[in-house]
C-alpha cells in the first residue's frame, strides 16, 4: 500500500469515528465501535464487543501470535469530552480538513490515535504476518467516567498474555513514560441554618457553611504538598473544580461542598495527602474520597521504552523523549492491576484534549500509524 493510500485510509477512518457523537455522558460509544468492528472484520480480524452499559461497549481484538513473546496491547478510548457548539468555528462532528489539520471532537483525544492503532494491526494482518506475541487492540468506553471501560477489560481478563501497554493519548509523537495520578475528593461543610436577618449576635463565620468552606478552600489552594522530585513530572497540583452550597441569599447556608482534583506524582501517597487535608478541614468539614488512580511510571531504561524510542527514530529519524505528562489515561487502571509497563505515543498535541476547535496534524496522524506498526514489529519480532 502506498503512502498516499495509507494517508487516505487513516484520515477516512478518523473522520468516520469523529462523525459519531460519543460525548460522555451519555457516551453511546457503540456508534463508533460498530464502525471500528466493521473495519476490522473486513480485514479478517474478529472483534469482541463487550457491553458495559446501555449503548456503551468496549472493543477488543487480537492478531494472534505464536506465543514466543509476551503480547502488546494498544489502548485508546471511544468517548470524548463535551462540546460548546456556540464557541466552535466549525461543526465538531464534521471531520473538516483545513490546511494541514483535521478538526473535530476526538480528533486529538483520541479517535485519531485509535484509527492509526487499528490500521497498524490491519497492516500486519494484510501482510500475512504472524507475530511472536499477540497484538491486541483495547478500545474502551467511559474513560472519562473514571475509566469504567478499562476496569471491565481488566476484570474480564482480556489482557491474558499481554506484556506491555501502548497508549495513543496526545503526545505530539513524543514518547511519554510517566503520568500523574488523579485523587478526587469532596469536602462538605456543615452550617447552622437560620434566616440571615436574625444573626446580629453571631461572630466569626456566623455558622455559615459557605464561609466555612471558603476559608478551607483558601487554605487548601495554598497547601504545599511535600512530594519527591520526579525526573519527568512537575510537582503535584491541587484544583478546586466545583462548588455547591446555600439555599438562597437571605439564609445562612446549612451546607456547602466542593470537589477537588489532586494530581499525584510517584512517591506521594494519597493517604499522606488526605491526612494533610483532614488537618486543614477542622471540626465543621468532612472529607470523602471520590476516586483515586495511582501515577504510572515506566523506567527510562525499560526494554519497552527503548524499543518505542527506536521505533520513533526508525520512522521519524529522531525520537523525542522519554518524558512525562500531567493527565491520566486508561493505563492508570490497567498497568497497576496487571503490572505492565506503559508508553504513551499519540498524534494529538498535549493540551488539545477538550479544546475549542480541537484538531490533529494530518502529517502526525498518518505518521503515527507507521510508528505504531514499527513498535509492534520491534516488540513482537515481526
Amino acid at each position: 500500500m502506498s503512502l498516499t493510500e495509507d494517508a487516505e485510509e487513516t484520515i477516512a477512518l478518523t473522520r468516520a469515528l469523529i462523525a459519531e457523537n460519543t460525548i460522555d455522558p451519555p457516551g453511546n460509544e457503540i456508534r463508533a465501535a460498530r464502525i471500528m468492528a466493521r473495519k476490522l472484520s473486513e480485514a479478517g480480524i474478529e472483534p469482541v464487543l463487550d457491553e458495559i452499559g446501555p449503548g456503551r461497549v468496549n472493543l477488543s481484538a487480537r492478531l494472534a501470535g505464536t506465543g514466543e513473546r509476551p503480547g502488546l496491547a494498544m489502548s485508546a478510548h471511544f468517548d470524548t469530552i463535551g462540546v460548546e457548539r456556540e464557541r466552535w468555528s466549525r461543526d465538531p462532528f464534521a471531520g473538516e480538513i483545513d490546511g494541514p489539520f483535521l478538526y473535530g471532537r476526538g480528533s486529538a483525544d483520541m479517535k485519531g490515535g485509535m484509527a492509526a492503532m487499528a490500521l497498524s494491526l490491519i497492516d500486519l494482518a494484510r501482510r500475512g504476518i504472524r507475530p511472536k506475541g499477540d497484538l491486541m487492540l483495547a478500545f474502551t468506553a467511559a474513560e472519562n467516567s473514571s475509566c469504567l471501560g478499562a476496569k471491565r477489560l481488566v476484570s474480564d481478563r482480556r489482557f491474558e498474555g499481554i506484556g506491555s501497554l501502548l497508549v495513543s493519548e496526545p503526545t505530539g509523537l513524543a514518547v511519554l513514560v510517566a503520568e500523574k495520578g488523579p485523587l478526587w475528593f469532596r469536602a462538605t461543610a456543615k452550617g447552622e441554618y437560620q434566616h440571615g436577618a436574625f444573626t446580629e449576635g453571631r461572630k466569626d463565620d456566623r455558622g455559615n457553611a459557605i464561609v466555612r468552606l471558603a476559608r478551607f478552600i483558601d487554605k487548601l489552594h495554598d497547601l504545599d504538598l511535600n512530594a519527591p522530585a520526579h525526573r519527568h513530572l512537575k510537582p503535584p497540583t491541587i484544583t478546586i473544580g466545583l462548588i455547591r452550597g446555600g439555599i438562597g441569599a437571605p439564609f445562612i447556608a446549612p451546607e456547602a461542598s466542593c470537589d477537588v482534583d489532586v494530581r499525584l506524582v510517584p512517591g506521594l501517597a494519597a493517604e499522606a495527602v488526605m491526612k494533610e487535608v483532614a488537618t486543614l478541614a477542622g471540626p465543621h468539614i468532612s472529607i470523602e474520597v471520590l476516586d483515586m488512580k495511582p501515577p504510572v511510571d515506566t523506567p527510562d531504561d525499560h526494554p519497552f521504552v527503548k524499543e518505542s524510542l527506536a521505533a520513533c527514530a526508525d520512522v521519524l529519524g529522531r525520537a523525542d523523549g522519554p518524558a512525562g505528562v500531567a493527565y491520566y489515561s486508561d493505563a492508570a487502571v490497567i498497568c497497576p492491576a496487571l503490572d505492565l509497563p506503559m508508553v504513551i505515543i499519540g498524534p494529538g498535541e498535549i493540551g488539545m484534549s477538550g479544546r475549542i476547535d480541537e484538531h490533529v496534524s494530518l502529517d502526525k496522524l498518518v505518521t503515527s500509524r507507521a510508528i505504531f506498526r514499527r513498535v509492534a514489529e520491534r516488540m513482537l519480532g515481526c
